[in-house]
């Protein structure tokens, strides 16, 4: 990573007169101060998984076509909690369309067609998006193979996350803190001027993580799988990225009489 250096600035007192001026009274000037900009950062190793998918279910009505779906996910969620027993799906958009021939030449957009010939309805599809935060980092992986396992479709770790980031923020505020503080020394020293208290501090947290996105592929069915129990899970190795953590500061130090 690449750091780049903020400017730093100092501000000196401005001049009580001026050649050809009246006087500037005292309150109107200026207060010597130093304004100084901060950075640090912190390496932090996830502690939560989001895994995402689309569970799907057809049938010839659209109440088949919903319980085809809500059967999957309910299959889904179970075969995830034996390896997280905490993991708790999400559920947002929900689509339940019908399917007609390819002959029917209907289109999206504002021309409906009767279902009718070539255009009869043949059935429906259900589609509901799901999202699960795991803390079984490790085995997110394997957790996605068994979404494909179950027949869902998009499987895939979304991304990694902290669950309570506040230590790592506090931790990367203290570092930039730090950070200001050896810049304004620094500056006072060259300067020539006692380093004062501080005055102020702006902070702005950041923080940013990696994540991998694993597939998991659709198996067909097999008459024999649908009796036996089945197989464990293929277990797939995850090593995600670290989650940075990071803090900008502008801290103004007052310049010591």
């Amino acid at each position: 990573m690449r750091l780049k250096w903020i400017g730093l600035t100092l501000l000196a007192s401005m001049p009580a007169h001026v050649s050809g001026a009246q006087p500037i009274p005292q309150a109107m000037r200026e207060q010597p101060k130093i304004v100084v900009t901060g950075y640090g950062e912190v390496m932090t190793p996830p502690d939560l998984a989001i895994i995402s998918y689309t569970a799907r279910g057809e049938g010839s009505t659209s109440d088949e076509a919903v319980h085809s779906m809500t059967a999957q996910s309910a299959k889904i969620e179970t075969e995830l909690r034996k390896i997280d027993l905490t993991a708790e799906p999400r559920t947002d958009e929900v689509k339940v369309v019908p399917v007609r021939s390819n002959d029917c030449g209907e289109q999206d957009y504002d021309s409906p067609q009767m279902s009718k010939g070539a255009c009869t309805i043949l059935g429906y599809v259900a589609t509901q998006s799901i999202a699960v935060r795991t803390i079984a980092v490790k085995d997110a992986g394997t957790m996605v193979g068994l979404v494909g396992r179950g027949g869902a479709f998009d499987a895939q770790i979304r991304n990694f996350g902290l669950r309570d980031a506040r230590l790592a923020q506090q931790q990367a505020i203290d570092s930039a803190l730090s950070n200001a503080a050896t810049k304004a020394t620094a500056i006072a020293a060259a300067s020539h001027v006692a380093l004062g208290p501080i005055l102020s501090i702006n902070t702005n947290e950041q923080q940013t993580g990696g994540y991998i996105i694993v597939t998991a592929q659709k198996r067909a069915a097999s008459p024999s799988l649908a009796i036996a129990s089945p197989p464990p899970p293929v277990p797939i190795t995850i090593n995600p990225e670290l989650i940075t953590t990071r803090a900008n500061l502008t801290v103004t130090y007052m310049i010591g009489q």
